[in-house]
Order: structure tokens, then sequence, then C-alpha cells
């Protein structure tokens, strides 16, 4: 780690004391670059919290990002950005919910689970500052636009089991689901751009970003057929829920 941030470091020096005829950040007046890379959610799906069967369902994933930038000063601008994230989902808090339905029936059961992904995408638009060391741009935005999020389906198929844990056969099984909705709220972005100069008009850079929204979910349910009967639980409240991409890509600028 220490020997990788001394070649970057020594990396951003070169291009900051290097003089070329190529085409700088500084010169143009439009950026447009493509992103991708590792996503992490934030947010009340992120974070576990007792007795809420939809927090900690979102998990780490990846992101792709477009980006269009018009510089209408040196130092300020408006930034164009759309970007989809796809995250894995982590069925442990449906297993929990789940466990506490067949807890009233003194069964144990083992679970086999089958989750969708979680998606977020974005349309956002904002003003931009721009900051010029020679031929390396420092770049920074807050924007806001609309946030589509689906969240994930989930289903659970309970085996029942003994006391040393063992699957009893022929036994009747149970299912648990989570129902999938699309919501489409208003939300923000903010976050913050490196750009480094490569060759003529081309620019590799780093990004961080981190987009977020307050969705509300309606007649979110969750579905138990346990030992004969159906229970529903529905969930109509707001959330908030978001997402922090860290990625690199590259970029043309004109």
């Amino acid at each position: 780690m220490i020997k990788f941030s001394f070649c970057f470091s020594t990396l951003i020096m070169i291009f900051l004391t290097t003089k070329s005829e190529d085409v700088s950040a500084q010169d143009t007046k439009n950026f447009f670059s493509v992103t991708g890379g590792y996503s992490l959610p934030v947010g009340e799906l992120a974070t576990e919290k007792l007795n809420d069967p939809l927090a900690g369902l979102a998990g780490s994933g990846y992101f792709g990002q477009v980006n269009y930038d018009h510089r209408i000063t040196r130092w300020f601008g408006v930034k164009l950005s759309g970007s989809f994230n796809q995250n894995t989902t982590n069925s442990d808090p449906i297993i929990d919910k789940a466990n506490s339905y067949v807890t009233a029936i003194d069964r144990t059961y083992a679970w086999d689970s089958n989750v969708s992904k979680w998606k977020l995408g974005a349309a956002l638009i904002g003003p931009a500052l721009y900051l010029n060391f020679n031929r390396v741009q420092f770049e920074a935005h807050v924007q806001a636009g609309i946030v589509k999020a689906t969240t994930p389906s989930v289903l659970l198929i309970g085996k029942q089991t003994n006391s040393s844990g063992q699957i009893i056969e022929g036994a009747e099984e149970i299912q648990v689901s989570l129902n999938r909705k699309i919501v489409n709220p208003v939300g923000f972005g903010a976050g913050a751009s490196l750009r480094l100069p490569i060759s003529g008009a081309l620019f590799f850079h780093l990004s961080g970003d981190v987009i977020g929204a307050k969705a509300e979910v309606k007649d979110l349910a969750i579905r138990a057929q346990v030992a004969g009967f159906e229970h529903n639980d529905r969930i109509n409240e707001s959330r908030f829920i978001g997402v922090v991409n860290i990625g690199a890509g590259f970029g043309i600028a004109f």
C-alpha cells in the first residue's frame, strides 16, 4: 500500500511539472468521460437494525457512469451525469424475519434463498468547479435529478430440521417472500474527480461520487406461508437510499 501511494504521488508530480503541446484540460470547454468501479450502499437499506426486515439488505456491487461537462468560465461550469448501479442482496434480514414467524409453531428450519440484485439508476445535473494545476485538473460538483431504484426480491424455502440441525425428509416446506418494487424519487449527487492527460485530447481520471434519495416505498409485502396459514407484513414508509461510487475511467477534452 505504501509503495502504491508513493508511485501514485510520483505520477501526479510528473504531470504537474511536465509541459507538453498536448490538449490540456485547462484549454478546453467540453469534457466527455466514462467511469466504472466499486459501489458501496449507504442509507437505511445498508445499515442493519433490529426488528427491521429491510435494513441490511443492500450489499456492495459495481457501477457504470457517463459524464458530460461544459465549462462556462475557467473555474465554473455545468455537469450532466447518467449512472447505473447493481449491488448484491443480503437475505439475512429476511431470514431473521422468517425465523420469527416459525418461532410461534415451535419449529426450526434451514433456509434456501433466491435473491435478485438491487439496482439504482440516476440522471443528474448541476454546477461544477474546476482547479487547474498545469496539465492536471481537479473537478468537484453537486447535482440533482431523478433516481430510479429497484428493491430486490427475496424468496426463501424453509426445510424443517430436527434438534441436531438435520433436515427432516418429507416434512412440509414453508415459503417466505419479499416482492420487488420500483420507485422514482428526486435525488441528489455530489463528488469530485482528478483528470490526468494521456495524449492529445485523451485523459485518465479518478472519481468519487455519492448519490442518494428519499424514497417512499408503498405496499412492499413480506409474505409467509407457515403451517397452513398465510401471513403478510406490508411496509409503507419513506427511506433514504444511496450509494458511494469509487472508480476510474477515460475521457476526451474538446
